[in-house]
């Protein structure tokens, strides 16, 4: 953390500096895992559900932090081996140090939320404006209220940030916006995510448009003017529309979807030929080329990074072995990225069987039941010749596949994931595709490493 010493640290968390220490020293950064620390990190001691970060300040100390960030209720009942700051709550001094810290640099920051596509979104966004800038991204998918404040912290001679936020709850993002203080804000979409704190579509478009409402007059919003459900009437300063269907600012033309089901449009007569399958994937990149020319990208540039574009890890990876083609987009699933992700697999041509592979939906909420017997109905809807449903609503999955006409044979149920690539290894042959996908909590993306992919 540039120019940040313990002392000052300690007064922007609020929080009081003990023990043995220099309180001139800079950190170098701050971590919340303490087998991640570098000479010194500081560290935060957060309480979560499984453990307490409390029971490894002494090894963090050892492992090199220049402090460690305490609750003070702790500091009663425990002494310490080196400097510690004490805060009333560990996880919300994060925010707060973050807060301060990115004050200090006068750089554009891009906020990037939505239903689906968050993260890719967020990759590509970062490969347009690397063709220019010096680029500070969210690792992974790191968008989290921990998350964010902790990609903050990273910030040095970077030129612009692109930062993601997730949120689940009313209020969550405009907490992500204080930290972050976004100058440019992207939203991907809105759909039926996080039902069980949200409440509703509605809900979720209420809590993604907390960032329009943190935006300012001399902002930019950059938003999907296909997507009806976003409220375009909330944002104060300069707004920028990307789609296909709609009139916008930054529409794709003559879309057309190859063999792979890659895109391949024009943005304002500069040609795009994505490497990357699905539909919805062209929307991403309509909304990275947005944001690079909102900063001076040219389109020119931006085609060229979009076109070399690949993809994260266990978002729309293809591989193919013996003939046989996975499309693993097994990182996570709510009811629009498996529509998205049906779609994308029965727009890729395939000689031989399309196979999914669905897992359980998880936060939808009161809805979950029906959620998972209309998700079997549009496996059926969208060409899937075998349907491998995987968890605790999978009989859901196979009702609706049945109710839209599926056969029976080519439906198959099984509680988790542990007998699913046993499964596949007896029927794959050349010429299959097969889908991956589901919530992260059922670790599909085994399946594919079962698989041998």
């Amino acid at each position: 953390m540039r120019g940040v010493t313990l002392q000052q640290a300690a007064e922007a968390m609020n929080g009081e500096l003990f023990g043995a220490g220099d309180p001139e020293v800079e950190p170098t950064g701050g971590v919340i895992d303490n087998r991640l620390i570098n000479p010194g990190d500081l560290f935060f001691a957060l309480k979560g559900e499984r453990t307490d970060g409390h029971r490894f300040v002494d090894a963090a100390i050892e492992a090199g932090a220049s402090s460690a960030v305490v609750q003070t209720s702790w500091m009663s009942e425990n002494k310490v081996s080196g400097p510690v700051i004490a805060v009333e709550a560990t996880d919300l001094a994060l925010g707060d140090l973050a807060k301060h810290y990115r004050r200090r640099f006068d750089i554009p920051v891009v906020g990037i939320t939505g239903s689906n596509g968050k993260t890719t979104t967020k990759d590509m966004t970062a490969a347009v404006l690397a063709t220019r800038y010096k680029v500070l991204a969210t690792p992974g998918n790191l968008n989290t209220r921990l998350g964010v404040p902790m990609t903050i912290l990273g910030l040095e001679d970077h030129e612009v940030a692109v930062i993601e936020m997730g949120i689940s709850e009313q209020q969550g993002l405009t907490y992500l916006c204080e930290i972050a203080d976004p100058t440019i804000g992207v939203i991907t979409n809105i759909g039926p995510t996080h039902l069980e704190f949200l409440g509703s579509v509605e809900g979720v478009a209420s809590a993604k448009g907390e960032l329009l409402e943190y935006l300012d007059e001399s902002s930019m919003a950059i938003l999907n003017f296909d997507d009806l459900l976003l409220p375009k009437e909330r944002a104060k300063g300069r707004l920028l529309g990307f789609g296909i269907e709609m009139s916008s600012q930054f529409r794709g033309e003559g879309l057309v979807l190859d063999q792979k089901g890659c895109g391949h449009f024009s943005l304002q007569n500069h040609s795009f030929d994505l490497r990357i399958p699905g539909r919805h994937n062209v929307y991403n990149a309509l909304a990275a080329a947005a944001v690079g020319v909102s900063l001076h990208v040219p389109l020119s540039d931006a085609a060229q990074a979009l076109n070399d574009f690949r993809p994260t890890r266990l978002r729309s990876n293809v591989a193919e072995r013996d003939g046989i083609r996975v499309y693993n987009d097994a990182y996570n699933a709510n009811p629009a990225s498996m529509l998205a992700a049906l779609r994308a697999s029965n727009e890729i041509e395939v000689s031989g069987r399309r196979i999914a592979v669905l897992g359980d939906m998880l936060e939808l909420g009161p809805g979950a039941k029906e959620a998972h017997i209309a998700l079997g109905r549009h496996a059926q809807r969208f060409g899937i010749n075998e349907l491998v449903a995987v968890g605790e609503f999978a009989e859901d999955m196979i009702a609706g596949a049945l109710a839209e006409g599926f056969g029976g044979d080519h439906a198959h149920a099984f509680p988790d994931r542990e007998l699913v690539s046993a499964f596949l290894k007896e029927c794959l042959r050349e010429g299959d595709l097969v889908l991956i996908k589901g919530s992260n909590g059922l670790a599909l993306w085994k399946v594919a490493e079962e698989l041998g992919f």
